[in-house]
């Protein structure tokens, strides 16, 4: 039996919350200017407020939790921006929750653009960071109490103070319905707060955001960084309190970077495992390009929503580690908006007769799905094959005859960790790399989910790690690397418990690629290369020769379009020579994987 990660979550979520389906209900009607909310007409807002004149104040709200052990209830930094309403007019609650402040002014687009439309703003600091009390903890509990207090605020179930002292009521002004919004670490909160299933979070829009902090540290079982716990910790704590400072290398001992290993620590931060709690809709936003929270971290959450029928919406884009606002405007903040003034305003402006998935193609156009993955997606496993006298290996449905091909692949890796430049001029022969190739495509085929790979080899070493990169190779030269995903082979048996390999011995190795969604155009050839790479950052770079048992390895992509051209026998293949390889790879420099992971949410003009 083959083990994936998302059986112990989905596992995990049965034994915890058992297997009861969300059911959101329709809207309530709401009242339009004529009853006391000027700022809606028909079925949607408007901007009828004045910025200039909104309602600004500071709010700090208690937590009930004493995380940072000064005998006070830890209270949360909340800078609110409402609408100057008519008295007795009560507006929803957006949350940016964020622990990116850092005691400097907060300028998130979010205020501007939603107050004027009869929404209130409130910026958030996450226990510990800026002026909140608390503790930090890599987007563990202490983090996920406490912005989840805010919303119990809202709802008058928790207290808030102004500076003074003098009690603030979220309840005079603010109608108890709130949603979280934010990028990167931000949005990372929204997921969890969500999945503590608290009363009054109506909606979240997690924009390249976190659903599983192991995946985000690790690739199936080896650490992207070492300290990587560390340093994030560092990067954004105020260090109020002498126990959050001693909280630091408890949080980094418990990550285990030394194994790679899923242990209680990091389930606590896998928000997957509590999907099933979900009262609020989704609306997931992620770049298609993001080498930062990778693809796999909307891919695996998008799964768990689905199976468990909670409201969602997709917008995927082309763009990097990115704030989508800066980049696409208003064909982003038009069914943002829409989505607020369905499940905050209670306006019946059909929401859930639009198309599921907003998706940005590979030309820059935009393209809508009414469901994703779209009508026609079925997942199709090929093999990869090897035939004599070819210039690389071949990806079919049909494996080549065992007469004429050759079953038994060897390669010996070349570098600690292999650049995308790996992918280069596939039909030419390297020792570094195996190469499998598709026919050249006679029509378009669209990836839309996730790939699975699976692997039987065997290593020279008592470990080892392999990477595999999903390419689309064009006609005209330019190598483009679809997904890229590394795995510890000493997990095979899954990712929590590492083990030492035997040299000699076969293995099979099963693991998701990150998801994605792709045209291969006519005329193309879809690749995947398969390297070797450095099994954990703690252990000296030993060089591993693998042996890989194409009689016995897969890869499933969910695929649809004219697949004729993957389901014929190996043709000639035509010498594929590249011009470019892109795009843009991951670094490899922690210090500026953590920069992109924060900036991300930031104006490109600041």
């Amino acid at each position: 039996m083959t083990w994936t990660h998302s059986m112990l979550y989905r596992g995990m979520a049965g034994l915890l919350v058992g297997t009861s389906l969300i059911t959101l209900g329709a809207p309530v009607s709401a009242a339009g200017g004529a009853q006391g909310r000027p700022w809606v007409v028909g079925q949607k807002t408007v901007p009828y407020f004045n910025r200039a004149e909104a309602i600004s104040e500071v709010v700090f709200v208690e937590t009930g939790r004493d995380d940072d052990r000064d005998g006070k209830s830890d209270r949360i930094r909340v800078e609110l921006t409402r609408p100057n309403t008519a008295p007795g007019a009560k507006v929803p609650l957006i949350i940016h929750a964020s622990p990116y402040f850092a005691q400097q002014p907060r300028q998130e687009w979010e205020t501007d653009f939603f107050v004027p439309y009869g929404y209130a703003v409130a910026t958030v600091a996450l226990p510990g960071t800026d002026f909140s009390t608390g503790c930090a903890d890599v987007g563990g509990t202490r983090e996920v109490q406490g912005s989840k207090a805010v919303i119990d605020w809202a709802n008058g179930r928790a207290r808030g103070f102004y500076a003074d002292g003098s009690p603030a009521d979220a309840t005079l002004w603010g109608t108890g319905q709130s949603a979280m919004i934010g990028v990167s670490w931000d949005g990372t909160i929204a997921n969890a707060v969500a999945s503590t299933g608290v009363e009054g979070l109506k909606t979240i829009v997690p924009v390249a955001a976190i659903s599983s902090w192991y995946d985000y540290t690790r690739g199936n079982g080896i650490p992207f960084f070492a300290d990587h716990v560390t340093f994030l910790n560092d990067y954004v704590s105020n260090y109020f309190s002498q126990t959050c400072r001693d909280l630091t290398p408890v949080l980094q001992t418990s990550s285990d970077d030394p194994t790679g290993n899923y242990n209680k620590w990091w389930s606590v931060r896998d928000f997957r495992i509590n999907a099933a709690k979900i009262k609020a809709s989704v609306f997931v936003v992620h770049g298609l390009n993001d080498e930062n929270v990778k693809t796999r971290q909307f891919g695996e959450w998008w799964s768990e929503l689905s199976r468990l029928g909670v409201e969602r919406r997709l917008f995927l884009h082309q763009g990097e580690h990115i704030e989508p606002f800066y980049d696409f405007g208003s064909t982003y903040t038009t069914p943002l908006l829409q989505w607020f003034d369905y499940y905050l305003q209670g306006l019946d402006n059909g929401v859930p007769q639009e198309p599921q998935a907003i998706i940005q193609r590979e030309n820059k156009t935009w393209s809508t799905d009414a469901v994703w993955p779209p009508a026609g997606i079925t997942d199709h496993t090929l093999k990869l094959t090897s035939p004599l006298g070819q210039a690389a290996g071949r990806l079919s449905a049909s494996a080549a005859a065992p007469s004429v091909a050759e079953r038994y692949l060897s390669f010996t890796q070349a570098a600690a960790y292999s650049r995308d430049s790996i992918v280069a001029n596939p039909t030419q022969a390297r020792t570094d790399r195996l190469v499998f190739l598709s026919n050249t495509l006679s029509s378009p085929v669209r990836l839309a989910g996730t790939a699975t790979l699976s692997v039987r080899v065997q290593v020279d070493k008592a470990a080892a790690g392999l990477q595999a990169r999903v390419v689309d190779y064009g006609k005209t030269g330019a190598a483009y690397v679809v997904s890229r995903t590394i795995a510890d082979l000493g997990h095979f048996k899954g990712w929590d418990k590492k083990r030492e390999l035997v040299p000699g011995k076969w293995y099979t190795l099963t693991w998701e690629i990150n998801a994605d969604d792709r045209i291969f155009e006519a005329g193309h050839n879809l690749g995947v290369v398969i390297s070797a790479e450095k099994p954990n950052p703690l252990i000296a770079y030993a060089p591993v020769k693998v042996t890989l048992d194409t009689e016995k390895s897969t890869i499933t992509m969910p695929l649809s379009g004219d697949l004729s051209s993957l389901a014929r026998p190996a043709e000639r293949m035509r010498d594929i020579r590249t011009t470019t390889v892109g795009p843009r790879e991951p670094t490899r420099d922690l210090r500026e994987f953590v920069r992109e992971f924060v900036e991300a949410g930031r104006a490109k003009t600041r």
